[in-house]
């Protein structure tokens, strides 16, 4: 949402708070004045429908629970999005349903945690429930394995008493719950997006036969899954790099890496010719060049987030013309992000010192074609229609 925001605030030339000072608002809150900077930036875009869907007796419970739910900020974004691309009566999106319905799962389980501390009893007695609640819950909502919801939550419940070692193998164990329930969520949140594109291409008619039956098997961001070889991870951006520098040639050879960083754009928009240092030659400026592109290449394959002007610049030139660029941008942005998200949770992991529970939870970022699986048959009932 704060990124939504500041972009905002970009486009439409807007003075804002610091970038910081609108995360923390999304957050935790700031001053009247920073709020209202923020809120002037957010009436100027919303229209008419955008207000009678944030005055809806829909929204109404989740506006009288409190405005830092997390499904209430999916709810509004996603609207937002619906209402700019689509006309008023288009029906929702697959997306939209799916997120729907975790907000709504979200929210029952909010009240029903409340409904528990109504009871009275210990805190102890309270946690002991809450812990029963959330196991079924997990397992009836989540492809979570059944053997990371036990051992995470009973680790949760014997944290408070636990010391030493011990403590820190129940707090590793807890963490691999947490990056385990957020990748079922984002790992659902593509296949429905995947749906989408797949239905949208339908609609058009711009899916050929074979790249058609391809999404069905492997979905819209089947050739970007992050892998894990026991010792190092290969991040989506680099495993869709690689895929399609196998597409590239004619010859069904891969283009050379070499030759990848070189598709991308000179550095700050120099060239050769007019940006040389005193006495240096051309040929000199050149190869400066392409050490600095083979070294943003290389930061780039390792999870840096590459510039939107960048990218965009990139993609074009390493996708033949014949293809269809705004699609291949989206899936180098999808591939981008999803491996700043793996990235974050890494961090998280050894901002804790929890080496070996991040070992352990690595595979995990493996298991897309798990989550796919339960979707294929919906998808070529889609392509078939």
């Amino acid at each position: 949402m704060a990124a939504i925001i500041n972009e905002l605030g970009v486009r439409l030339d807007k003075p804002l708070p610091d970038p910081k000072t609108v995360r923390k608002a999304v957050k935790e809150g700031v001053t009247p004045r920073s709020g209202e900077k923020i809120k002037e930036v957010l009436e100027s875009i919303a229209t008419p429908e955008m207000y009678e869907y944030l005055t809806s007796s829909y929204l109404a419970p989740w506006m009288e629970t409190s405005f830092s739910n997390n499904g209430l900020a999916w709810l509004c974004m996603i609207k937002g999005e619906h209402l700019r691309l689509f006309e008023t009566d288009h029906p929702e999106t697959f997306t939209e349903k799916f997120l729907k319905r975790r907000a709504e799962q979200e929210r029952g389980l909010l009240e029903t945690a409340r409904e528990i501390q109504k009871q009275g009893a210990t805190e102890s007695a309270i946690e002991e429930l809450w812990w029963k609640t959330l196991s079924p819950f997990l397992r009836e909502t989540t492809l979570v394995g059944d053997s990371h919801i036990d051992t995470g939550l009973q680790a949760a419940a014997d944290f408070k008493s636990s010391t030493g070692q011990s403590r820190g193998k129940k707090a590793g164990l807890l963490l691999g719950l947490y990056a385990r329930i957020r990748i079922d969520f984002y790992y659902h949140l593509l296949c429905n997006a995947s749906l989408d594109i797949i239905q949208s291409c339908k609609e058009d008619d711009t899916l050929d036969n074979h790249y058609g039956l391809w999404l069905v098997e492997n979905s819209f961001v089947g050739d970007m899954v992050p892998s894990f070889d026991g010792e190092a991870m290969t991040l989506p951006f680099e495993r869709l790099l690689d895929a399609w520098r196998g597409r590239i040639t004619r010859d069904g050879s891969k283009l050379p890496w070499v030759e990848v960083a070189d598709r991308l754009p000179n550095p700050y928009g120099l060239d050769a010719h007019q940006s040389r240092a005193p006495h240096q030659t051309v040929e000199e400026r050149k190869e400066d060049i392409r050490r600095n592109k083979k070294s943003r290449l290389r930061e780039w394959r390792n999870g840096t987030r590459p510039t939107a002007e960048q990218l965009q610049q990139f993609v074009r030139n390493l996708i033949p013309e014949d293809e269809n660029v705004p699609m291949a941008l989206t899936r180098a942005e999808i591939a981008a992000t999803w491996g700043a998200f793996i990235l974050d949770e890494w961090k998280t992991f050894e901002a804790c010192g929890l080496n070996d529970a991040l070992r352990q939870t690595l595979p995990a970022f493996e298991r897309f074609p798990v989550y796919w699986a339960g979707y294929k048959a919906q998808a070529a009932q889609i392509l078939a229609a």
